[in-house]
């Protein structure tokens, strides 16, 4: 997920009791189980990332609402955690859980065990819903109206109601791969002919582009909602909210500039130039305001989309001295860049190309073996030099190596290490 918009508190500290919203528990872990415990509340954890776009959204505009407040306050303990965050136990406490994307919205018992859990960003009311359902307060209303739908009902206020809940229901299928598939091989039609049917001037309101953002959210450029919502930008932004218009849009540039790069097509560039003109400008202006880095401003994606633009056209030496450049800054991630730019040398058919990755890729795991990312490129680089053993044991050790952190390379790793045996048995 790329960093957007706004920051998140750190730890398990939040907001005062007297503010308006949820009130977060401020303690430890053990605390917030204990106090459970003793006041008969369940426990509510945002388990979330300082890099997560969601997360923030969520914080801005979710947690503060007096709605959001009203109903958690009184049923539970709410704790925030940062899964990365070794001082508040995050990164532990995040693999008991088997954490594996952010926002992840846990519902507990007081002894810490799971009553159930969503995983995606979510607005107000459908917050409060999935806590209903997850906890035996409330039912879930999606197979009811996923029947009215199939029976032919296309009332625009029951539809948009529909993508909603089937919002909810998408959040509590993850970790499996083929629901989630089904799923949403089942909604987007629903969305596409909700969008289309459905007078243009009346999609612009709040609940609409929330409805539409869930739906195209990193979309590419080209889309006929995507392009609806930047064309009407400034009406947007006069009835939802401009941080999560915001990355909306951004996010949809940032999506299109990728895939123009990564096809070693030099028309990013002018995908990038649209972030200096009308809406993208003041766009980005908003999100500069926020985050001088921002991974979705330009300079962040010159320096991101170049090298994928330089391996994909074959322009190695080009590339070479690009990683170098790159390798010289003071606070490079050398075992990064390393391991990245010997994904791409490995591509090069000229042999001296391909001597360098394998040089790249040893020297990035050399700099930080605990990398996983560092070594999948060791690896592939062994095997390509029929050293297989080698890049067997390199991946083993990764796999035993991973963290709540970078669990998210277990598939990855995983993949690779099948696919090395098999050759092996071959």
């Amino acid at each position: 997920m790329i960093r957007t918009i706004m920051g998140v508190l750190a730890g398990l500290a939040a907001p005062s009791t007297l503010a308006a919203g949820i009130a977060f528990f401020e303690g430890s872990w053990d605390e917030a189980l204990q106090k459970a415990e003793e006041t008969g509340q369940l426990v509510f954890v945002d388990v979330y990332t300082e890099w997560c776009g969601p997360c923030k959204l969520m914080d801005a505009n979710v947690y503060p609402t007096d709605a959001v407040g009203d109903y958690f306050n009184p049923r539970f303990v709410n704790v925030k955690l940062d899964a990365e965050d070794e001082d508040v136990d995050g990164p532990e406490i995040a693999d008991r859980y088997d954490i594996g994307a952010y926002p992840t919205l846990l519902f507990l018992n007081p002894d810490g065990s799971e009553l159930g859990r969503g995983v995606a960003g979510l607005e107000v009311e459908q917050l409060i819903q999935l806590a209903r359902e997850l906890t035996g307060a409330g039912t879930s209303e999606y197979a009811a109206m996923r029947a009215r739908f199939d029976a032919g009902e296309r009332d625009g206020a029951f539809v948009q109601d529909f993508l909603k809940t089937a919002q909810i229901e998408a959040a509590k299928l993850y970790g499996d791969f083929e629901a989630m598939r089904s799923h949403r091989q089942r909604m987007t039609p629903v969305f596409d002919a909700y969008f289309e049917t459905k007078d243009k001037k009346a999609l612009i309101n709040a609940t609409d582009f929330s409805v539409i953002a869930s739906y195209k959210s990193k979309q590419q450029r080209g889309d006929r909602a995507v392009e609806f919502v930047i064309d009407n930008y400034d009406a947007f932004a006069a009835v939802a909210p401009e941080n999560a218009l915001v990355a909306f849009v951004l996010e949809s540039n940032y999506y299109t500039a990728q895939a123009l790069a990564l096809a070693g097509d030099e028309g990013y560039l002018k995908q990038l130039d649209m972030l200096n003109e009308d809406p993208l400008r003041k766009a980005a202006e908003f999100e500069r305001s926020l985050d001088a880095d921002s991974p979705l401003l330009r300079k962040s994606q010159e320096e991101l989309f170049r090298p994928r633009f330089l391996a994909r056209s074959g322009r190695w030496t080009e590339l070479q001295e690009n990683v170098e450049a790159r390798l010289a800054k003071p606070d490079a991630n050398q075992a990064r860049i390393y391991a990245s730019a010997a994904n791409d040398f490995l591509r090069a058919e000229e042999e001296e190309f391909r001597q360098l990755a394998h040089e790249y890729a040893k020297r990035g795991y050399e700099l930080d073996q605990s990398n996983p990312f560092a070594a999948m490129s060791y690896s592939r680089s062994l095997a390509q030099y029929d050293q297989t053993a080698e890049a067997i044991a390199v991946l083993e050790e990764a796999l035993g190596n991973l963290t709540a952190e970078t669990n998210n390379f277990t598939d990855a790793l995983t993949a690779q290490l099948a696919h090395l045996k098999e050759q092996t048995s071959d």
